[in-house]
């Protein structure tokens, strides 16, 4: 029986493509979903997260959470969005971490795991500039991740 060598490389495509699927946690939450994109070369886990009419998306960075799988309580970090999308813009504008680029939408943020490993479901509280938290996001889990 032959097999060709694109039917080959088709499978480990998509064999990979799984694979990296697996390794991305991803949450359902009431604005959508909310995914573990990568981490940071300092060490952050990113997050990317829907924007309200928009097909852009918001960030995340967490330090801490990156490559920590079993031993998750409470972290925090900061969001950022495109300036003008639709959040309000800051008195003065922090720097995209990964792109450097100047944001005036961003914030602070706290994420709570309801259990230590995954997969886990989670509450997050997020406020605007450095302003106290004034919303809140749960996120459950999508599959077995």
């Amino acid at each position: 029986m032959k097999i060709s060598v694109v039917a080959v490389l088709a499978a480990l495509f998509v064999g990979s493509g799984v694979a990296d699927a697996q390794q991305r946690e991803v949450w359902q939450t009431e604005i959508g979903t909310v995914v573990y994109d990568h981490e940071t070369a300092r060490g952050e886990a990113v997050l990317t997260f829907p924007i309200a009419n928009s097909e852009q998306r918001g960030v995340a960075f967490i330090p801490q959470l990156a490559g920590n799988r079993t031993n998750r309580d409470v972290f925090y970090g900061l969001w950022v969005e495109p300036d003008g999308s639709g959040a309000p813009a800051c008195d003065f504008a922090i720097t995209d971490p990964e792109t450097n680029t100047p944001r005036q939408t961003w914030g602070r943020i706290q994420m709570i795991f309801v259990d230590p490993g995954v997969p886990s479901s989670w509450v997050l509280r997020r406020g605007y500039c450095f302003d106290d938290y004034s919303e809140f996001l749960i996120g459950r889990p999508v599959g077995g991740r």
